[in-house]
């Protein structure tokens, strides 16, 4: 019974292995040169609001989190415009 299921099991790992090594010959690598857009992101535009006034509205609590939400914002920014820099000036 176990000769059996071992042979069973040989023939499934030599199917296996010979089905790898035929689809593996017939593929190709393909190289494709990417060229990065060097145009920066346009850098985001918050609306002019007096600090004073939103803190009154908001209170300390909410508008120190949407301070650092904002702060976020133009770190995302200023890290993407780097990226780019890098990828144009490494491209080039």
């Amino acid at each position: 019974m176990k000769l059996q299921s071992f042979g069973k099991i040989t023939a499934c790992l030599c199917i296996i292995t010979l089905s790898i090594f035929a689809v593996s010959a017939c593929t190709t690598t393909e190289f494709v040169h990417v060229t990065p857009e060097c145009t920066p992101p346009p850098q985001p535009v918050l609306p002019e609001l007096s600090k004073g006034e939103l803190w009154d509205a908001l209170g300390d609590e909410q508008y120190r989190e949407l301070e650092r939400y904002i702060n976020g914002i133009w770190a995302y920014s200023d890290e993407q415009g780097a990226v780019i820099e890098t990828l144009c000036t490494n491209s080039l």
